[in-house]
């Protein structure tokens, strides 16, 4: 009943009644504002993070911290760097470093903020509170990420206020919006009195995508899995294309999420093909999620079982259902779209149905 009541006063806190509610309307070249003091290194270490070369980023985020030790910058990149590795790998591997860098950052960024208010000291401590709030959801701990992302709603809305151009808060503020009330049936449950603003979540996800300076790719990410979750595949699928015209070559994120794509389509041997591109690059790893190589192997049968490759998918089932016993809950972290439980229904569900079709072929 506490934790009830405490989500109540915070939904109906200034902060969560009434956030920042906008889409700005601009033209299209239009950009958001850049940070004077780390335009260029900013720039390039996301850049390398977007494109896999993670120990990379870190590393020249390491270099900036040893020239700014009291800012919250060079942190705040490298939990994000942390972030985005370990959900490459779906293995949580960095843990420790992800929580310890996400702290300094909002408590160099509290310090700073004390002597001068500055938009973007608000707006790295906003985001800081958005990636903490983020672990803090994905540990059930439900009471500490609606504090957190309250707090960063107010910093975000300290940065918009001292620097109305600075756009990239909007990756923010989009996410908030939309993932509050969709992100799983229990969360529907509880915050049942919280509008529902997916919608305008949505806009500001594309606006950040359209206008940011540094969060516009991570907005990309976020539309198509917001777009996915909403049932708007085409525009999933238009967003991950412009995203990957920028990159060398797709990772496996890219593929994962193109593949999930290409079933919604029912666009069976490509889907199949990308699964098995990921399955083969996991293999290639060490340590390795076998999560991830379970779903990848019930994707893979679904399918073939669509091509109606039925002896072949009921192989790829019995192989992921024996891989899924030695899952680590502890070290390994879920997909983006369902839990390793919906995972694993789905594959006893479609294990029942191969085996019924194996014993009696001819049913319709």
């Amino acid at each position: 009943m506490a934790f009830l009541l405490w989500l109540i006063i915070l939904s109906i806190s200034p902060a969560f009644s009434r956030p920042t509610e906008r889409v700005p309307n601009l033209p299209p070249d239009v950009r958001a504002s850049r940070d004077p003091l780390f335009h260029d290194s900013a720039s390039l270490g996301i850049n390398l993070v977007l494109n896999d070369r993670f120990k990379e980023g870190i590393l020249l985020f390491e270099d900036l911290q040893r020239t700014y030790p009291n800012h919250p910058a060079p942190h705040f990149f490298k939990a994000a760097a942390y972030q985005s590795w370990m959900s490459f790998f779906r293995l949580n591997r960095f843990q420790e470093e992800f929580e310890e860098n996400i702290e300094l950052a909002i408590n160099k960024g509290h310090k700073l903020l004390k002597r001068e208010n500055n938009p973007w000291l608000s707006f790295y401590v906003g985001a800081a509170y958005g990636y903490r709030a983020f672990n803090q959801f994905r540990k059930h701990k439900w009471l500490r990420a609606y504090s957190d992302a309250k707090e960063g709603v107010d910093n975000f809305q300290e940065a918009l206020e001292g620097d109305p151009n600075l756009f990239d808060v909007y990756l923010g503020l989009g996410s908030y919006y939309y993932w509050r009330t969709a992100k799983s049936s229990f969360l529907r449950l509880i915050t049942f009195w919280i509008p529902d603003k997916r919608e305008l979540g949505l806009r500001q996800l594309e606006f950040s995508f359209e206008h940011g300076s540094y969060a516009s790719e991570q907005a990309g990410y976020n539309l198509v899995a917001a777009y996915f979750d909403y049932g708007q595949y085409e525009k999933a699928m238009h967003t991950l294309d412009r995203i990957l015209e920028k990159k060398k070559r797709p990772g496996m994120s890219d593929l994962y999420y193109k593949g999930r794509l290409l079933i919604k389509f029912e666009r069976w041997p490509e889907a199949e093909s990308i699964f098995r591109e990921i399955l083969e690059s996991l293999d290639t790893h060490e340590p390795v999620s076998t999560g991830y190589k379970a779903e990848c192997m019930y994707w893979i049968a679904a399918t073939l079982t669509a091509q109606k490759k039925r002896s072949e998918a009921l192989q790829f089932v019995e192989m992921a259902l024996a891989l899924s016993g030695e899952r680590n809950a502890d070290t390994e972290l879920e997909g983006p779209f369902e839990n390793f439980r919906e995972i694993q229904n789905k594959l006893q569900s479609l294990h029942r149905y191969l085996k019924e079709e194996e014993l009696d072929p001819g049913r319709v």
